[in-house]
């Protein structure tokens, strides 16, 4: 078997969690010279590009030469336009592209495409070069990912920008949900802004749990994406059993159990088990938060003592058995939610 050359760490391409196929030598016809070629397109190195794409097409032209370089593969599956990607060489790309005419949409072995190796490896150039040359920005991947949800998981608000100006779907979904989920995740304000700015719907939750990019934005503590989407018209209470402002009060987010008080956040509606956010507080010990929920929170017909130090000293006479089980499960539901378990999490949450 031809040795395995070290071109394609998944993290450049696949944002989808999954791992390169296994490595099959049947998958070239002619190991060592194709990759070889392989390396070239990689590299850069044009003249041999050239030299070996001469080799390969023997006065082949048009749609046969485009089929004859469009079988170059190494073990994994991987073509030369997206090796030449991978190595972010424009001048290969253009010459693969325009000279030899090969499918700027080329499928690699786990879905991915030229242009989401660019994405990929946050190489903007050769973004904008494949979406010049009527690269699909709604092609998915095995994972089920769009090109704009891998531009908002790798981080590139240059690159996502391109994209939405080249027509992608602001609010195409998969199982993680949109790119404005996407980004809310992982605390990406600036992408959060741009998404907004191109009407993303804030509204859209994720299947099975019901939450919202605002929801999300509250989980990771990301004050400033909480404040984007706030402004942005987002429902401060959300859709699902548990609003943001329960989720603030879980996770002991101050800043943020404010911004969404002064939203107009009800701090009235229960979580799943019945308590109050204020409740949730107290039973942290978070005086600060009781402070800011006591002056828009009901009286509770169970606290005798209507005062900040009333609510403290009920919710402390709580069986300490069953105060563990409830942090727990709760610790335990926000954890999977935060690992991607979103079914996991709602489930916990639910008390299922």
């Amino acid at each position: 078997m031809a040795p395995q050359p070290p071109l394609f760490p998944p993290a450049a391409f696949d944002r989808g969690g999954g791992g390169l196929p296994s490595w099959d030598p049947s998958r070239t016809s002619n190991p060592s010279f194709d990759q070889g070629f392989l390396k070239a397109a990689f590299d850069g190195e044009l003249h041999l590009v050239k030299k070996a794409a001469r080799v390969v097409g023997r006065g082949a032209e048009g749609s046969r030469l485009a089929e004859k370089m469009g079988a170059v593969r190494d073990g994994y599956g991987m073509g030369l336009l997206h090796t030449a990607a991978l190595g972010g060489s424009l001048p290969v790309c253009r010459y693969l592209v325009e000279d030899i005419r090969l499918d700027v949409d080329d499928v690699g072995p786990m879905g991915e495409t030229p242009l989401t190796v660019a994405i990929g490896c946050q190489n903007v150039d050769l973004v904008r070069y494949f979406l010049d040359q009527g690269a699909a920005t709604m092609k998915l991947n095995d994972s089920g990912s769009t090109p704009l949800h891998l531009a908002a998981a790798a981080g590139s608000c240059e690159i996502v920008e391109l994209l939405l100006s080249s027509g992608a779907y602001v609010d195409a979904l998969h199982l993680g949900g949109t790119a404005l989920h996407s980004a809310a995740r992982d605390g990406r304000d600036d992408i959060v802004k741009v998404l907004l700015d191109h009407h993303a719907d804030h509204k859209i939750t994720l299947g099975g749990t019901g939450y919202t990019a605002l929801a999300i934005a509250t989980v990771v503590h990301s004050l400033k994406c909480v404040k984007l989407l706030l402004e942005a018209g987002a429902d401060v209470d959300g859709n699902c059993k548990e609003t943001p402002l329960i989720i603030a009060a879980i996770s002991g987010s101050t800043e943020i159990l404010k911004c969404l008080v002064l939203a107009g956040a009800d701090a009235n509606v229960p979580d799943s088990l019945g308590r109050a956010p204020i409740e949730i507080a107290a039973r942290s010990g978070r005086r600060e938060d009781v402070e800011i929920l006591f002056p828009v929170t009901s009286r509770i017909p169970n606290v005798c003592d209507w005062s900040v130090d009333g609510i403290i000293r009920h919710v402390k006479s709580v069986r300490p058995a069953k105060k563990a089980m409830l942090t727990s499960a709760k610790s335990k539901a926000h954890e999977a939610f935060k690992n991607g378990n979103y079914y996991l999490a709602a489930r916990i949450g639910n008390g299922t």
